[in-house]
């Protein structure tokens, strides 16, 4: 048990770091995309549609990135809280040796 739970602070720590950096990207997709609708909105072309489809695109698609990244952390928070429950349990219900 305490093995794994060594794996699943290792795993949250990468995948925390990877979440932060898909976070500043969706930041700057979020930007990105909104300046491709003010263009396609002015220029009113083929292009500039096309151009804001695709940053739209690739921002939800990073977002739902995101998404699984923050459902990843959760799931293994929650299977850390059931470890160190099974952990407590089994320590505490093990025979105490006298402090002498």
């Amino acid at each position: 048990m305490r093995e794994r739970l060594t794996r699943i602070q290792d795993e949250l720590r990468r995948i925390r770091a990877t979440e932060r950096v898909l976070a500043d990207q969706v930041a700057y997709l979020d930007e990105a995309a909104d300046q491709a609708e003010t263009r396609k909105l002015v220029a009113q072309t083929p292009l500039a549609d096309r151009e804001w489809r695709e940053a739209r695109t690739d921002r939800d698609r990073h977002r739902s990135l995101l998404d699984e990244s923050r459902q990843q952390v959760r799931d293994l928070l929650a299977e850390q809280d059931r470890l160190l429950d099974r952990l407590l349990a089994v320590e505490s219900s093990a025979p105490r040796r006298d402090q002498t």
